[in-house]
């Protein structure tokens, strides 16, 4: 299909190289020249510099042609006039990141109903939910929930000390109904086969049923004891939404803030947190403030950099688990190097909102990995290639593995003799590369 996206930043640029590179034909929008180039250069897009907010641009760009668009600029009120002339020249559907919550409460039926926006993406409370997730789930860094809240996938560090270290993975002693479906070694997608040998720092994706994912995560993991007190460097939107959650699932937090306005109004919206304004992160800070002794370190500011220093600092002066968010693609593999446990991307997370949202259908989620690799929540549908005969059979590709099968309320870890029926649910592990080929095992 036709998809017009107005912004080229991190969160545009990738939702048009994921879009374009499924086929379909993509018109990216920039005002900024540098980012066009860049768009250029990087995409299989057609590219152009303009105001995209601007009905007389978006008449250049054939919108009247395109089935979605997508506004995704740094601006909530250019991204919220973008969808309404998208919507004016009969455009069917829209998406829009809005960052400001006086734009957008789920609670209320302006945005959709007033605005006319079909899809708003808030990646800030998105991450939120990211980060909150894997501190409320010891050993982990990373939980997906799927099929209903019935199926999780976990996202486990093997440590020197696991015992899944050296293993086959057939050898692995896990949970009932759970599965080792692949992971990431040194920043590539390492899919799970039953001879694949694990290694010291692999992050490995651990499947099975909601209610025993905490036995699941103690079957690999060795430092699984429950987070008390997080230490958040950064009060600003993702900052803050994280504190109260936090606060409200009975943990300690302490938030550091550079800015002394910002500060003051954190410590006013926190019940029992501690706010400090401090003017930058420091190895002596955080000596003096006792990181070594926090259970999670968390630096969501708006600076990568500092985000990365942060956390590397934490890291070694002892704190728990260490998280840094990452605004831009290119820092994310200096996180391995630097000892940082988790990466939060809110590009990543836009981008697999927008993915979920273009695709519906069969497709009832997608998360999108760092490596490249995807995990997909698929809808067996009637007369699809893969409905009624066996999975070695199917022409399921090398690169993917259906990791739980949801049917009539209740899971099960399908072999190549399972036979999936229509109306059943399926949670796959794949590689980028044939993430196409799967979609099209679950299509009519």
């Amino acid at each position: 299909m036709r998809v017009v996206i107005v912004g080229g930043g991190e969160v545009g640029f990738n939702a048009a190289r994921m879009l374009s590179g499924e086929g379909n034909d993509v018109v990216l929008i920039d005002q900024d020249e540098a980012l066009v180039e860049r768009a250029t250069e990087g995409l299989d897009a057609l590219v152009m510099q303009g105001n995209g907010a601007s009905p007389r641009v978006l008449r250049e760009a054939g919108v009247r042609e395109a089935s979605l668009l997508v506004a995704a600029t740094g601006s909530d009120e250019a991204n919220i006039i973008a969808c309404l002339a998208a919507k004016a020249q009969g455009v069917e559907r829209t998406a829009a990141r809005i960052h400001n919550e006086d734009y957008y409460d789920p609670r209320e039926p302006f945005t959709q109903e007033t605005l006319g926006i079909d899809f708003v993406i808030h990646t800030e409370q998105v991450a939120t939910e990211e980060i909150r997730a894997a501190l409320l789930v010891p050993g982990a860094i990373d939980v997906e929930t799927f099929a209903g809240g019935r199926v999780q996938v976990v996202e486990v560090i093997l440590d020197e000390d696991s015992p899944a270290v050296g293993r086959a993975v057939r050898d692995v002693d896990l949970p009932k109904r759970s599965l080792v479906l692949g992971g990431v070694r040194r920043g590539k997608a390492l899919m799970s086969r039953g001879d694949t040998v694990l290694e010291a720092k692999d992050h490995v994706f651990l499947i099975g049923e909601a209610r025993r994912v905490p036995d699941l995560v103690n079957a690999v993991a060795t430092k699984a004891e429950p987070v008390g007190d997080v230490t958040i460097f950064g009060g600003g939107r993702i900052g803050l939404r994280l504190a109260l959650a936090l606060e409200e699932s009975g943990i300690a937090v302490k938030v550091v803030e550079k800015d002394e306005a910002r500060a003051r109004h954190v410590s006013a919206r926190l019940k029992r947190g501690l706010v400090l304004h401090d003017d930058g992160v420091s190895r002596d800070f955080l000596l003096q403030e006792r990181v070594d002794r926090t259970d999670a370190f968390v630096a969501v500011t708006g600076d990568d950099r500092a985000n990365l220093l942060a956390a590397m600092y934490a890291r070694q002066l002892g704190a728990g688990l260490t998280i840094a968010g990452l605004g831009r693609g290119e820092f994310a593999p200096l996180a391995d190097a630097l000892g940082v446990d988790i990466t939060v991307s809110p590009r990543l997370l836009a981008a697999g909102a927008i993915s979920r949202f273009v695709r519906q259908g069969n497709v009832v989620a997608v998360t999108l990995l760092e490596s490249g690799a995807r995990m997909m929540e698929m809808r067996v549908p009637e007369r699809s290639r893969i409905a009624g005969r066996p999975l070695s059979e199917a022409g399921f590709p090398k690169g993917a593995i259906v990791g739980m099968v949801v049917r009539n309320g209740e899971t099960f870890i399908p072999s190549g003799k399972d036979v999936l029926e229509p109306g059943d649910g399926a949670v796959v592990f794949t590689v980028e590369e044939t993430a196409q080929k799967v979609e099209r095992l679950f299509t009519t």
